[in-house]
């Protein structure tokens, strides 16, 4: 229709808006259909319970989803109109009796009548519009695409949830069950990540060996003519190492080292002999016994999930159960790792989730990372009893080297052959035994003297009464009355038998127990522990000489 511009104008317009007519009615009707469908499927939810629907946030989200569903079907499913569909409407509206279906129809058609169509539909359209053709009437449906929503939407919000049938709230629990295996899994990954960097980077640079190696290098710097110096730079690697030794201890084993034999009576008065075999090895260095029961454990989970018979499920589970509670009670009581603590509880509670059927695989698969993670916490707990077992014979082998350089005989040039700190500490203690030099501290008697009377070594001091002095011998004449005491002091004089003795045994004991105290909180290295005791065991056996006499007391005036 190259020479009817202004009819083909027309046409296509028609089209146009024809098209745009189909979407909207198809849009109409899917929508409203799509919302009666939402609304019986919600009164289910709610009034039943068996049909699952999801959390408000999420209704909202599917019924926000409606009109995009039912707008998208529209767009794909109209009934598209075609020219001769326009031709016709435009017949119609003007009553131009297939005037313009004629000239749609002429590619088709053949004659000499072609030229008087085409002249006759130019002159009728240039009076036609489009919109007159076909106008838009939505206004007359749009209040129902409005209230229908609406009175869905007034569902979502006030129509009460009914459980009927349990349905609701077993799956409100799976919900959260599942949140708890999500949020145990994710805590367990970062703790894995975190431990297995930890390890890698004391493997690649270890603070112990470091101070070792530093320590052994100033026993090699040792000259037998310095003694002064050499005390110096021993007492500097004396501090570091036992300022290593401290932070080893409070960050990583807590209370693991305070055990005492009298302790670790008490902590197996109610627990399995075989626990307290783990724990003395662990304080040994040695997590073999405890890293093997967590290696059990793994495949006993393994056996677990592929057991499908229920009575046997239940025996496993038990069996399970009974010994990560064992071992968290040890984490918990003696060991007291709350990291390895919250592994095994984070496993426990996996293995429990895993009876349900929906999360029965992921939660195994989560227990048997958090078992890992057990045995990674163990490890690290084990390297760093062996750090703290080489920082205790590092210490005792200064205070070897101490007695050595106090006879002065330490000498740097003496250990050219010694390779490890074991070396160094047979050396210093060669030494020591070649000079008669004993470990313990030798136990002496106090010595005292006295006059008759006074205090100390002298006597009663002598006078003489004629020499003359400006002393004057006067009364004073006020009246003696009851009043305030002016002045207190006090004054030597004879004390009471035994009182020096008791005042000096309550003193020594609170030091003591002080001194003890310290070293049950970790506060004091063992490799001061032992010099420790004896020297309080040599204050106690030191006994005072029958002859001797202290006197203290006090007057006030």
């Amino acid at each position: 229709m190259t020479d009817a511009l202004l009819t083909s104008r027309l046409l296509d317009r028609v089209l146009h808006r024809m098209r745009l007519a189909a979407v909207g009615r198809s849009f109409y009707w899917l929508f409203l259909v799509f919302c009666g469908v939402f609304a019986v499927t919600l009164s289910a939810a709610r009034f039943s319970g068996l049909i699952e629907m999801p959390a408000i946030r999420s209704t909202w989200l599917a019924f926000g989803a409606v009109p995009l569903i039912a707008g998208l079907l529209a767009w794909v499913a109209h009934k598209r109109p075609t020219l001769p569909d326009a031709a016709r409407l435009v017949d119609r509206s003007t009553g131009a009796k297939d005037l313009y279906l004629t000239l749609a129809l002429l590619k088709t058609s053949a004659g000499a009548y072609q030229p008087l169509v085409v002249r006759s539909a130019e002159a009728r359209a240039a009076g036609v519009s489009a919109d007159r053709v076909l106008p838009f009437t939505w206004h007359q449906r749009f209040w129902h695409a409005v209230w229908i929503p609406g009175l869905v939407a007034l569902g979502v919000l006030f129509l009460p949830q009914f459980d009927p049938f349990g349905k609701v709230a077993a799956a409100k629990l799976n919900e959260k069950r599942s949140e708890r295996l999500v949020e145990g899994k994710k805590a367990t990954d970062l703790r894995l990540d975190e431990v297995k960097q930890q390890i890698k980077d004391h493997d690649e640079s270890n603070a112990t060996d470091s101070a070792i190696e530093e320590l052994k290098l100033t026993f090699n710097k040792m000259k037998a003519d310095h003694k002064l110096e050499n005390l110096k730079m021993l007492s500097s690697e004396q501090k570091d190492i036992g300022k290593l030794w401290r932070q080893i201890s409070s960050e990583k084993l807590k209370d693991l080292m305070k055990s005492s034999p009298s302790s670790d009576q008490q902590f197996g008065a109610n627990q399995d002999e075989k626990l307290q075999k783990w724990v003395k090895e662990l304080q040994d260095g040695d997590a073999g016994g405890i890293q093997n029961e967590l290696h059990e454990l793994k495949e006993l989970l393994e056996q677990l999930a592929a057991t499908k018979d229920p009575v046997k499920r239940g025996e496993l589970m038990q069996e399970l159960k009974e010994r990560m509670q064992s071992l968290d009670k040890m984490a918990h009581e003696k060991l007291n790792n709350e990291q390895l603590a919250s592994a095994l509880e984070r496993a426990m509670q996996q293995m429990e989730l895993s009876e349900n059927k929906d999360l029965q695989q992921e939660a195994m698969q989560a227990a048997m990372k958090s078992l890992e993670l057990s045995e990674q916490e163990l490890e690290q707990m084990e390297q760093a009893v062996k750090d703290m077992k080489e920082l205790e014979e590092a210490l005792k082998t200064i205070q070897q080297a101490k007695k050595v350089n106090d006879q002065e005989k330490l000498d740097g040039s003496q250990s050219g052959e010694c390779k490890t700190l074991a070396d160094y500490e047979a050396l210093y203690a060669q030494m020591l035994a070649e000079s008669g030099e004993s470990d313990e501290i030798q136990e002496k008697e106090g010595e005292f003297s006295s006059g008759a009377a006074g205090f100390g070594k002298g006597g009663a001091a002598a006078e003489d009464d004629s020499v003359e002095t400006g002393f004057k011998n006067e009364q004073s004449k006020s009246a003696v009355v009851a009043g305030k005491m002016l002045l207190s002091m006090q004054t030597k004089g004879e004390a009471e038998k035994g009182e020096v003795v008791r005042d000096y045994k309550q003193l020594m004991q609170s030091v003591k127990q002080g001194a003890m105290e310290a070293m049950n909180t970790e506060q004091i290295p063992p490799g001061y522990h032992e010099n420790i005791k004896s020297y309080f065991d040599s204050l106690e056996k030191t006994k005072e000489k029958p002859t001797a006499k202290e006197k203290s007391g006090g007057n006030q005036k």
